[in-house]
């Protein structure tokens, strides 16, 4: 009778509907509290400039409407994807009339939703593996310092990008490369960072559908599946962007453009602990990275043998991308897929300039499955790593500035400030002299000069690993 009710069920021949129910509680039971614990913590004072900007666009798209939001007198400098989310909010707000408060929460629930689909996601992604990974790994998210940061708390929408990172992940690596295509556009259209796994994800999908030349069906149907998934990749693309653009969609690449070299923006690094604050946050992470005349003080533009920095940086993410490319060149699996993908955000993080300290977020979440997947003790001990690394630059720029102007946000509550900077710990990060002695060729460190080094290390180290482990599948999968 279980085998039938197993049967009936869509459950794996010899699981019973009894267990089926047990584990679909234990999963329910975990967002469940995932979400009351995001829903207390959303109650705390956003990031104010961030919850003042999405709460001014909200407003501006229910009273005037996608078609004239980009326009020449406007400050925007995000994609159309998010604001269709903004577009509900600021209705919302039309119909029942939020208070200051109530709005800055409201508008923390978008990340909030999206870090349980995550878990969720997470969790069927891992079918095959134990309960106790599936449920620990979603646990695990939950959990994750870093989202509990910046979506409940800073209001920010970064989870969005990790979601949707993670479902053309699971589209691609379960063979359904087109609803991949579609996740990865809307993934894009919420964050552009997401361009950084594009070249993986597509190199991706047409190896693994790459035809025998001299057969005539397997060539045509490789190649229809390649133009379906760059159809509905561009048509996805273009059915979001024309409330915003009309019949203009060109005008995307301007506003994108435009969102990366706002002023303040065209720097190294915008206190991200990355490959250019190993120079030191204010000696070469906070100074210009394009030509004369280009910044605030020509005095603060850096060049390295003639070139300005910003292009050393596309030249260094090309050179890291490439290698994430050629080792894993003939990865097989979802757990490769997973870990390609991380690398790639990651080493667009670490190298590019303009960089913020949350754009490397995104790479957490593939790199958790990744991590699950592989079962590699040396992928964990750099997921715990950088989980430390990343919250604590986090911590420290969400403190650096928090409140902006002195009121706790847009009206949700005090000044925390000065309690978030508990003890030495926020001094510590100002700290100038990390090892307190000089050491061979590199003087002294400040303390964001160790921590990025420490995450430019990991990114060489995780290239080593996914290395091995790859050598390690192809010799298992030798013939004797």
């Amino acid at each position: 009778m279980a085998n039938v009710q197993a049967e009936a069920s869509g459950l794996p021949h010899g699981e019973s509907a009894l267990e089926f129910s047990f584990q679909v509680k234990g999963i329910a039971s975990l967002l469940l509290l995932g979400l009351l614990l995001r829903l207390v913590l959303a109650t705390l004072p956003g990031f104010s400039v961030d919850i003042g900007t999405f709460s001014a666009w909200a407003n501006d798209l229910a009273l005037n409407g996608p078609w004239d939001f980009y326009r020449a007198d406007y400050f925007t400098d995000y994609a159309p994807g998010y604001m269709y989310v903004l577009l509900f909010i600021g209705k919302l707000n039309q119909e029942f009339h939020l208070s200051p408060g109530q709005m800055e929460y409201v508008l923390k629930l978008p990340s909030i939703a999206a870090d349980l689909a995550s878990a969720y996601l997470l969790y069927k992604l891992l079918a095959g593996k134990k309960m106790e990974v599936r449920l620990g790994a979603a646990a695990l998210y939950l959990l994750f310092p870093a989202s509990l940061l910046i979506g409940a708390i800073w209001g920010q929408v970064d989870s969005l990008l990790a979601l949707f990172l993670l479902l053309s992940v699971y589209f691609i690596g379960r063979d359904r490369p087109v609803a991949g295509a579609v996740a990865y556009t809307v993934g894009f259209l919420m964050k552009p960072q997401a361009i950084a796994a594009l070249p993986f994800l597509a190199l991706w999908i047409i190896r693994e559908r790459w035809p025998n030349w001299s057969d005539e069906r397997s060539t045509r149907q490789a190649l229809l599946l390649w133009l379906k998934c760059a159809a509905a990749g561009f048509g996805t693309l273009l059915v979001l962007i024309t409330p915003f653009f009309e019949l203009e969609p060109w005008r995307l690449i301007e506003v994108l453009y435009n969102a990366t070299n706002v002023q303040n923006y065209r720097v190294n690094s915008f206190f991200a602990y990355n490959f250019w604050n190993m120079g030191g946050l204010f000696d070469w992470g906070f100074k210009c990275d394009v030509g004369l005349g280009d910044c605030a003080s020509d005095a603060h533009n850096t060049v390295f043998l003639g070139v300005v920095t910003r292009f050393w940086g596309l030249a260094m993410f090309a050179a890291g991308l490439a290698a994430v490319l050629l080792v894993l060149r003939r990865a097989q699996g979802m757990g490769m897929l997973a870990l390609g993908t991380a690398l790639s955000v990651l080493v667009f993080y670490l190298f590019l300039t303009r960089m913020h300290e949350r754009y490397v977020f995104a790479f957490f979440l593939p790199f958790l499955a990744a991590c699950a997947l592989l079962e590699s003790r040396a992928l964990w001990a750099a997921f715990a790593g950088l989980s430390a690394l990343h919250f604590a630059n986090l911590y420290h720029v969400f403190i650096a500035y928090y409140p902006n102007d002195g009121t706790g946000g847009i009206g949700a509550g005090p000044d925390l400030g000065p309690s978030l900077k508990v003890g030495g710990i926020y001094k510590w990060f100002e700290k100038g002299d990390f090892f307190g002695v000089s050491l061979p060729l590199l003087g002294r460190l400040a303390t964001v000069q160790v921590l990025s080094i420490l995450m430019v290390a990991a990114f060489f180290l995780l290239l080593a690993t996914a290395y091995v482990l790859e050598s390690r599948r192809r010799r298992q999968a030798a013939p004797a």
